[in-house]
Protein backbone atom coordinates (compact mmCIF):
# COMPACT_ATOMS: atom_id res chain seq x y z
CA UNK A 1 0.00 0.00 0.00
CA UNK A 2 1.41 3.39 -1.02
CA UNK A 3 0.59 6.08 1.55
CA UNK A 4 1.20 9.84 1.46
CA UNK A 5 1.21 12.23 4.42
CA UNK A 6 0.82 15.91 3.50
CA UNK A 7 1.62 17.76 6.72
CA UNK A 8 3.69 20.91 7.34
CA UNK A 9 4.35 20.10 11.00
CA UNK A 10 7.33 17.73 11.09
CA UNK A 11 6.41 16.44 14.55
CA UNK A 12 2.84 15.58 13.56
CA UNK A 13 3.99 13.99 10.30
CA UNK A 14 6.62 11.88 12.03
CA UNK A 15 4.19 10.69 14.69
CA UNK A 16 1.57 9.75 12.11
CA UNK A 17 4.16 7.93 9.99
CA UNK A 18 5.36 5.95 13.01
CA UNK A 19 1.78 5.00 13.88
CA UNK A 20 1.09 3.84 10.32
CA UNK A 21 4.24 1.73 10.22
CA UNK A 22 3.43 0.16 13.59
CA UNK A 23 -0.13 -0.66 12.55
CA UNK A 24 0.89 -2.12 9.18
CA UNK A 25 3.63 -4.17 10.81
CA UNK A 26 1.17 -5.69 13.28
CA UNK A 27 -1.38 -6.30 10.51
CA UNK A 28 1.30 -7.73 8.19
CA UNK A 29 0.55 -5.17 5.48
CA UNK A 30 3.26 -4.11 3.07
CA UNK A 31 3.38 -0.29 3.01
CA UNK A 32 5.52 2.58 1.82
CA UNK A 33 4.83 5.97 3.39
CA UNK A 34 6.04 9.27 1.90
CA UNK A 35 5.90 12.60 3.77
CA UNK A 36 5.34 15.94 2.03
CA UNK A 37 5.62 19.26 3.88
CA UNK A 38 3.42 21.18 1.45
CA UNK A 39 0.80 20.64 -1.22
CA UNK A 40 3.19 21.97 -3.85
CA UNK A 41 5.82 19.38 -2.87
CA UNK A 42 3.19 16.66 -3.16
CA UNK A 43 1.86 17.75 -6.56
CA UNK A 44 5.40 18.05 -7.88
CA UNK A 45 5.67 14.23 -7.82
CA UNK A 46 2.04 13.14 -7.74
CA UNK A 47 -0.02 11.60 -10.50
CA UNK A 48 -3.35 9.81 -10.41
CA UNK A 49 -2.99 6.29 -9.04
CA UNK A 50 0.33 6.97 -7.29
CA UNK A 51 -1.10 6.61 -3.77
CA UNK A 52 -3.78 4.37 -2.31
CA UNK A 53 -4.20 6.39 0.87
CA UNK A 54 -3.52 10.10 1.53
CA UNK A 55 -3.50 11.77 4.96
CA UNK A 56 -3.98 15.48 4.37
CA UNK A 57 -3.74 18.34 6.88
CA UNK A 58 -6.42 20.94 6.23
CA UNK A 59 -4.38 23.82 7.64
CA UNK A 60 -1.32 23.78 5.38
CA UNK A 61 0.94 26.82 5.33
CA UNK A 62 1.47 28.32 1.89
CA UNK A 63 3.22 31.27 0.32
CA UNK A 64 1.34 34.36 -0.86
CA UNK A 65 1.94 33.26 -4.43
CA UNK A 66 0.35 29.87 -3.73
CA UNK A 67 -2.55 31.39 -1.83
CA UNK A 68 -3.36 34.03 -4.44
CA UNK A 69 -6.78 35.53 -3.88
CA UNK A 70 -8.47 32.26 -2.91
CA UNK A 71 -10.06 32.12 0.50
CA UNK A 72 -10.38 28.36 0.82
CA UNK A 73 -7.85 26.59 3.04
CA UNK A 74 -4.84 25.14 1.22
CA UNK A 75 -5.52 21.59 2.39
CA UNK A 76 -9.08 21.66 1.11
CA UNK A 77 -7.95 22.98 -2.28
CA UNK A 78 -5.41 20.18 -2.47
CA UNK A 79 -8.09 17.63 -1.60
CA UNK A 80 -10.37 18.97 -4.33
CA UNK A 81 -7.62 18.69 -6.91
CA UNK A 82 -6.75 15.15 -5.83
CA UNK A 83 -10.36 14.04 -5.95
CA UNK A 84 -10.99 15.68 -9.33
CA UNK A 85 -8.09 13.75 -10.89
CA UNK A 86 -8.20 10.49 -8.92
CA UNK A 87 -11.50 8.86 -8.00
CA UNK A 88 -9.82 5.75 -6.58
CA UNK A 89 -7.51 7.00 -3.85
CA UNK A 90 -8.67 7.22 -0.25
CA UNK A 91 -8.38 10.62 1.47
CA UNK A 92 -8.18 11.08 5.25
CA UNK A 93 -8.42 14.70 6.42
CA UNK A 94 -6.59 15.86 9.56
CA UNK A 95 -7.16 19.03 11.58
CA UNK A 96 -6.89 20.53 15.06
CA UNK A 97 -10.55 21.49 14.75
CA UNK A 98 -13.62 19.31 14.06
CA UNK A 99 -15.30 22.27 12.35
CA UNK A 100 -14.42 21.16 8.82
CA UNK A 101 -15.77 17.62 8.99
CA UNK A 102 -18.64 18.56 6.66
CA UNK A 103 -16.11 19.56 3.99
CA UNK A 104 -14.67 16.08 4.29
CA UNK A 105 -18.00 14.53 3.36
CA UNK A 106 -18.32 16.84 0.37
CA UNK A 107 -14.86 15.75 -0.81
CA UNK A 108 -15.71 12.10 -0.18
CA UNK A 109 -12.96 11.78 2.39
CA UNK A 110 -13.18 8.43 4.15
CA UNK A 111 -12.46 9.77 7.63
CA UNK A 112 -11.62 12.90 9.61
CA UNK A 113 -8.92 12.79 12.30
CA UNK A 114 -8.64 15.47 14.98
CA UNK A 115 -5.06 16.28 16.04
CA UNK A 116 -3.13 15.36 18.01
CA UNK A 117 -3.91 11.97 16.49
CA UNK A 118 -3.72 9.05 18.92
CA UNK A 119 -2.56 5.59 17.95
CA UNK A 120 -5.98 4.20 18.86
CA UNK A 121 -7.71 6.67 16.50
CA UNK A 122 -5.26 5.83 13.71
CA UNK A 123 -5.92 2.10 14.17
CA UNK A 124 -9.68 2.59 13.89
CA UNK A 125 -9.23 4.64 10.73
CA UNK A 126 -6.90 2.06 9.17
CA UNK A 127 -9.28 -0.78 10.01
CA UNK A 128 -12.15 1.14 8.45
CA UNK A 129 -10.05 1.96 5.40
CA UNK A 130 -8.95 -1.64 4.87
CA UNK A 131 -12.46 -2.98 5.28
CA UNK A 132 -13.66 -0.59 2.57
CA UNK A 133 -10.80 -1.58 0.29
CA UNK A 134 -11.38 -5.30 0.81
CA UNK A 135 -15.14 -5.59 0.63
CA UNK A 136 -16.58 -2.13 0.16
CA UNK A 137 -17.07 -0.03 -2.88
CA UNK A 138 -14.61 -1.67 -5.28
CA UNK A 139 -14.40 -5.34 -6.08
CA UNK A 140 -12.66 -4.69 -9.36
CA UNK A 141 -9.79 -2.88 -11.03
CA UNK A 142 -10.04 -0.87 -14.20
CA UNK A 143 -7.36 -0.95 -16.92
CA UNK A 144 -7.08 0.17 -20.52
CA UNK A 145 -7.31 -2.68 -23.03
CA UNK A 146 -6.95 -1.71 -26.70
CA UNK A 147 -8.00 1.90 -25.96
CA UNK A 148 -11.04 0.74 -23.99
CA UNK A 149 -11.29 0.90 -20.21
CA UNK A 150 -12.07 -2.60 -18.93
CA UNK A 151 -13.33 -3.51 -15.47
CA UNK A 152 -11.93 -6.75 -14.06
CA UNK A 153 -13.36 -8.39 -10.95
CA UNK A 154 -10.73 -9.20 -8.33
CA UNK A 155 -12.23 -12.66 -7.86
CA UNK A 156 -11.67 -13.43 -11.56
CA UNK A 157 -7.91 -12.81 -11.44
CA UNK A 158 -5.66 -15.87 -11.21
CA UNK A 159 -2.36 -14.01 -11.44
CA UNK A 160 -0.65 -11.23 -13.35
CA UNK A 161 2.77 -11.02 -14.94
CA UNK A 162 4.75 -8.61 -17.07
CA UNK A 163 5.96 -9.14 -20.64
CA UNK A 164 7.31 -6.73 -23.25
CA UNK A 165 6.01 -3.61 -21.44
CA UNK A 166 2.53 -5.12 -21.01
CA UNK A 167 0.82 -6.25 -17.84
CA UNK A 168 -0.84 -9.60 -18.52
CA UNK A 169 -3.85 -10.25 -16.30
CA UNK A 170 -4.62 -13.97 -16.39
CA UNK A 171 -8.28 -14.86 -15.98
CA UNK A 172 -9.77 -18.34 -16.22
CA UNK A 173 -11.17 -17.69 -19.70
CA UNK A 174 -8.73 -15.20 -21.22
CA UNK A 175 -5.76 -12.87 -20.74
CA UNK A 176 -6.21 -9.10 -20.53
CA UNK A 177 -3.17 -7.11 -21.67
CA UNK A 178 -2.65 -3.49 -20.69
CA UNK A 179 0.31 -1.25 -21.52
CA UNK A 180 1.72 0.12 -18.27
CA UNK A 181 4.66 -0.16 -15.93
CA UNK A 182 4.58 -2.82 -13.24
CA UNK A 183 5.38 -0.19 -10.61
CA UNK A 184 2.21 1.70 -11.59
CA UNK A 185 0.04 -1.42 -11.79
CA UNK A 186 1.11 -3.37 -8.70
CA UNK A 187 -0.44 -1.00 -6.08
CA UNK A 188 -3.85 -1.63 -7.65
CA UNK A 189 -3.70 -5.24 -6.41
CA UNK A 190 -1.20 -5.33 -3.56
CA UNK A 191 -3.44 -3.18 -1.35
CA UNK A 192 -5.72 -6.25 -1.09
CA UNK A 193 -4.66 -9.04 1.29
CA UNK A 194 -5.25 -11.90 -1.14
CA UNK A 195 -2.57 -10.70 -3.58
CA UNK A 196 1.16 -11.30 -3.17
CA UNK A 197 4.29 -11.21 -5.34
CA UNK A 198 5.73 -14.70 -5.75
CA UNK A 199 8.49 -13.76 -8.19
CA UNK A 200 9.68 -10.66 -9.99
CA UNK A 201 6.82 -8.73 -11.59
CA UNK A 202 4.33 -11.51 -10.87
CA UNK A 203 1.32 -11.13 -8.55
CA UNK A 204 -0.72 -14.16 -7.53
CA UNK A 205 -4.24 -14.34 -6.10
CA UNK A 206 -3.91 -16.58 -3.03
CA UNK A 207 -7.64 -17.32 -3.17
CA UNK A 208 -6.93 -19.22 -6.40
CA UNK A 209 -4.20 -21.40 -4.90
CA UNK A 210 -5.14 -25.06 -4.41
CA UNK A 211 -1.82 -26.16 -2.91
CA UNK A 212 1.57 -24.85 -1.93
CA UNK A 213 4.54 -27.01 -2.86
CA UNK A 214 8.15 -26.52 -1.82
CA UNK A 215 8.97 -24.27 -4.78
CA UNK A 216 5.63 -23.59 -6.48
CA UNK A 217 2.04 -22.48 -6.09
CA UNK A 218 -0.56 -24.68 -7.81
CA UNK A 219 -3.57 -22.70 -9.03
CA UNK A 220 -7.17 -23.77 -9.54
CA UNK A 221 -6.49 -23.62 -13.29
CA UNK A 222 -3.81 -26.30 -12.91
CA UNK A 223 -1.00 -23.83 -13.62
CA UNK A 224 2.09 -23.84 -11.43
CA UNK A 225 3.86 -20.61 -10.56
CA UNK A 226 7.39 -20.68 -9.14
CA UNK A 227 8.39 -18.86 -5.96
CA UNK A 228 11.65 -16.93 -6.15
CA UNK A 229 14.29 -18.82 -4.17
CA UNK A 230 15.31 -15.95 -1.86
CA UNK A 231 11.64 -15.08 -1.18
CA UNK A 232 10.40 -18.61 -0.44
CA UNK A 233 10.43 -18.44 3.39
CA UNK A 234 8.72 -15.03 3.38
CA UNK A 235 6.12 -15.93 0.74
CA UNK A 236 5.33 -19.29 2.32
CA UNK A 237 4.86 -17.64 5.72
CA UNK A 238 2.62 -14.91 4.28
CA UNK A 239 0.51 -17.54 2.53
CA UNK A 240 0.18 -19.54 5.77
CA UNK A 241 -0.73 -16.38 7.71
CA UNK A 242 -3.31 -15.40 5.10
CA UNK A 243 -4.97 -18.83 5.22
CA UNK A 244 -5.00 -18.75 9.02
CA UNK A 245 -6.64 -15.30 9.12
CA UNK A 246 -9.12 -16.36 6.45
CA UNK A 247 -10.16 -19.52 8.32
CA UNK A 248 -10.52 -17.56 11.54
CA UNK A 249 -12.56 -14.75 10.04
CA UNK A 250 -9.80 -12.15 10.30
CA UNK A 251 -10.32 -10.87 6.76
CA UNK A 252 -13.76 -9.45 7.26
Amino acid sequence: MNIAIIEDCAEDAGRLSDYIKAYCSDAQICQETSIFQSASDFFHVWKAGAFDLIFLDIFLEESREEAGTQEELSGLRAARRIRSEDERCTIILCSFSPDFALAGYELRALDYLVKPVSYEALCKTMEYCLSRMQKGQRHYIEVKESRIMTKIRLDDILYTDYFNHYIQIHLSERIVRTYMRFSDFSPMLLCYPQFICCYRNCIINMDKVTSLLKTDFVLSSGERLPITRNLRPQVQQEYADYQFRKLNGGLG
